[in-house]
């Protein structure tokens, strides 16, 4: 009788599953795969989401372009310079909320079968340029005024200035155009909330800060808001690690009474350069791939641009692989081609203007602003020598000038006045290429001498090899555009970008800029206040830095 019951329990067993009756294999896997692909489709989701409010493109065309479907755009496969103007803002709740406080060109030049050159060109907002807002009749004013004129659409007076959020950056746009003699094609509009959010949201940025600095004027907060009291800021030379606010703030800083050279344009500007280039390298460290959702989430909202998704994808297949190391940074400002009018001595508020009013020699340089890779190849020693007889530095200035082109530079000083120009190959032919571009750019013809007596021979200098500038009375004449400026040089790279060199030709704003300039001798004009000055606060200070020594 055991049996049955033995047999029995048997029976049950058997009917014992571990899973349930419905989890087949295929099923099973398939769940796995949910599982696995889920945190992915919604990563990409994100993504699409992103760079659709980004760009202002449909998520059909992001779509498409992610996936290599669809994603035409001109700037893929092309052999021109690209040009596009990044203006930085306070936005909603600040001062001037589309007062440009910073302002960038990043011009790209392909190279094809290698790398691009990239030059990342800072300009001051200070600058006092003409702003053609209504067609053929400029005015006079700051150039961050213009991004703000054209967002608010008055004075502007030309449709393309209105009717939409893009009509700052198209005046703005112009506005460079005409100073610079580069075309900005494109731009991009940031306010500091998506700047702030940018930074935190890829947790943070490492930047080796060059130089100590206390700034004890940094606002606080915004005058129309109440807030017009300053806190004391430090920085510290080294490497640090800065969240949102803190790359904000030594973005901004514009006073170091601790260090002159931390208080002047170019130092803000080089700093704003660090900045943009830790975000950059973050964002395409492999570490980072996570967070780009939240980054284009933080941005998208806080950014006005015309570029498209195509766009936007071809421009970031060019310079993916580009060494930050290779960019070349340069700054307009107060060092080399613009002065200042003398504020607070002589005049009320900050105002720079330009040696050359034409333009002509700025435009010249940034035409030249990518030499040749194979120029720069020969790693030529330049020397550079003060011929002009002027006393004003054109040596120091020349050698800060070519330097940041990739060249290798000295300043070799002062010598004898000569009314022309003279470039020398004392290299036996070894830095010809060299040689050549510098007459090029000069405009005068290549001499050359051999290397035993360059030195005591002709120009008065103790470098008896590579090249030797002599900048003559024409170099000066052409730099305070009191001659026909600087000749286009032919082995620039101005032909194979699209455009001409325009460096000898003043623009057509610049020659119908207002009267309303005033000349070096006299102070420029003040504009009228809009409002009593501010009550002044107390100062509000933030460790470390909480007294002056």
């Amino acid at each position: 009788m055991a049996y049955p019951q033995a047999q029995a329990r048997r029976r049950r067993r058997s009917r014992y599953r571990p899973t349930p009756s419905w989890l087949t294999g295929r099923r099973l896997a398939a769940l796995i795969g949910l599982v696995v692909l889920t945190p992915l489709v919604i990563y990409g989701a994100r993504v699409i989401g992103g760079l659709s409010r980004l760009t202002g493109s449909n998520p059909a065309s992001v779509l498409g372009c992610v996936l290599k479907v669809k994603c035409d755009s001109d700037l893929a496969n092309s052999t021109k310079r690209i040009n596009i103007a990044l203006y930085g803002y306070g936005g909603s709740g600040h001062d001037g909320a589309y007062l440009t406080d910073s302002i960038m060109v990043v011009s790209i030049q392909p190279r094809p079968g290698g790398a691009p050159q990239i030059a990342e060109i800072s300009v001051p907002r200070d600058w006092m340029v003409p702003i053609d807002a209504a067609g053929g009749h400029p005015y006079y004013g700051r150039i961050n005024e213009a991004y703000s004129d054209g967002q608010a659409g008055a004075p502007a007076k030309s449709p393309r200035f209105k009717g939409d959020d893009q009509g700052g950056g198209k005046l703005a746009d112009q506005t460079l155009n005409n100073v610079l003699g580069i075309p900005v094609e494109h731009f991009v509009g940031v306010d500091f909330k998506a700047f702030q959010a940018a930074v935190d949201s890829v947790g943070g940025v490492d930047i080796d800060v060059q130089n100590s600095f206390t700034d004890d004027q940094y606002p606080h907060g915004e005058c129309d808001q109440g807030d017009c009291a300053v806190m004391t800021v430090h920085f510290t030379k080294g490497m640090q690690h800065m969240d949102g606010a803190r790359a904000l703030i030594f973005a901004r800083s514009r006073h170091a009474y601790d260090n002159p050279a931390e208080a002047s344009n170019f130092a803000r500007n080089k700093r704003q350069q660090l900045v943009l280039n830790a975000v950059k390298a973050k964002v395409l460290s492999v570490g980072a791939i996570g967070k780009v959702p939240d980054l284009l989430s933080a941005l998208g909202d806080n950014v006005i641009t015309d570029l498209g998704i195509a766009d936007t994808d071809a421009l970031y297949n060019l310079v993916k692989d580009v060494d930050s190391k290779s960019i070349v940074h340069v700054s307009i400002d107060d060092g080399n081609f613009l002065y200042e009018c003398g504020y607070p001595t002589r005049c009320s508020a900050a105002y720079e203007y330009a040696h050359d009013k034409s333009y002509a020699s700025l435009q010249h340089y940034l035409n030249d602003v990518f030499p040749d890779p194979s120029v720069l190849a020969e790693h030529a020693p330049i020397t550079v020598l003060d011929g002009t007889g002027a006393g004003a530095g054109s040596s120091t200035r020349w050698s800060s000038l070519l330097g940041p082109l990739g060249f290798t530079v000295s300043d070799g000083g002062t010598t004898r006045r000569t009314a022309t120009t003279q470039v020398i190959d004392n290299s036996g032919g070894r830095n010809g290429r060299t040689a050549q571009w510098l007459a090029n750019y000069f405009g005068v013809s290549l001499q050359t001498q051999a290397p035993a007596s360059a030195s005591t021979a002709a120009v008065n200098t103790p470098t008896s090899t590579g090249v030797t500038v002599i900048l003559g009375q024409d170099s000066e004449h052409a730099w305070n555009g009191n001659g026909e400026g600087y000749p286009s040089n032919p082995a620039d790279n101005s032909a194979s970008s699209g455009y001409a060199n325009t460096a000898a030709q003043p623009t057509t704003a610049a020659q119908s800029r207002p009267p309303t300039q005033a000349p070096r001798s006299t102070p420029p004009p003040t504009p009228p206040p809009t409002a009593p000055p501010p009550t002044p606060t107390p100062i509000i200070c933030i460790p470390p830095a909480c007294h002056k020594p």
